[in-house]
């Protein structure tokens, strides 16, 4: 890859032999684009995808993996592109023309207003939700669930589209099935091997995802807590 990189003039800021190492050098380096495998150490491909999303501005995410059944994931979690393995020449030159297309638009994008209503199309109307009302969303058979502190909704949205919609500086997507207000964790449970779930001011309980659990912990100041 970076001998076919090299060959497009593109500048290639960093190597990471892990996931993990990936999320670091896109904190330090910033970059425009990051071309990540699908298998990897510490975290795979697509707990990376899962944590990246949680950055102020994100790099543009290409998948290159041998692992074609992946690719819906990948695009779930807001993957740019999935390159398959072996790459050539011509299928790159395509992603890097798309890249800078995609790179110029955010350059020129306004910020949007605000969300203030969560529109959720109901069986004989549409329920416009107040955003301050939103505790957690989470995918339940298929079907993105929005909790408030009284009801719950079945919506058509995935969890990409709402985590895009939803005020970053309040929701944090802390798993690939959940996104929750951060300021309604309750409690954070400790299930053995890594692994977390939170518990939410309704009484609703979500997963953490590994890759977003440090980040969490940086969103709600517990950086020192193990």
């Amino acid at each position: 890859m970076t001998t076919l990189l090299a060959r497009e003039e593109v500048h290639v800021i960093a190597e990471a032999e892990s996931g993990i190492q990936a999320l670091e050098l896109c904190e330090q380096f910033r970059p425009d684009i990051l071309f990540c495998d699908i298998r990897m150490p510490d975290l795979d491909g697509l707990e990376t995808a899962a944590a990246l999303v949680q950055f102020d501005s994100p790099p543009l995410l290409v998948f290159v993996t041998g692992y074609s059944e992946h690719a819906a994931d990948a695009f779930e979690k807001a993957a740019f592109d999935y390159i398959l393995k072996p790459v050539s020449q011509h299928r790159l030159q395509l992603t890097l023309t798309r890249a800078e297309q995609r790179l110029a638009e955010k350059r020129v994008i306004p910020d949007l207003p605000e969300l203030r209503r969560l529109p959720i199309r109901t069986e004989y109307a549409m329920r416009l939700l107040k955003v301050e009302d939103v505790v957690c969303a989470q995918t339940q058979q298929k079907r993105v669930v929005v909790h408030t502190h009284a009801e719950q909704f079945k919506t058509n949205y995935t969890l990409t589209q709402l985590e895009q919609m939803l005020p970053s500086t309040e929701f944090m997507r802390v798993h690939a099935s959940a996104i929750a207000r951060l300021d309604e964790i309750t409690e954070i449970n400790f299930l053995g091997n890594q692994t977390y779930d939170l518990t939410l001011s309704n009484n609703v309980t979500i997963p953490v995802g590994r890759g977003q659990y440090p980040g969490l912990q940086r969103r709600l100041g517990l950086k020192s807590i193990g």
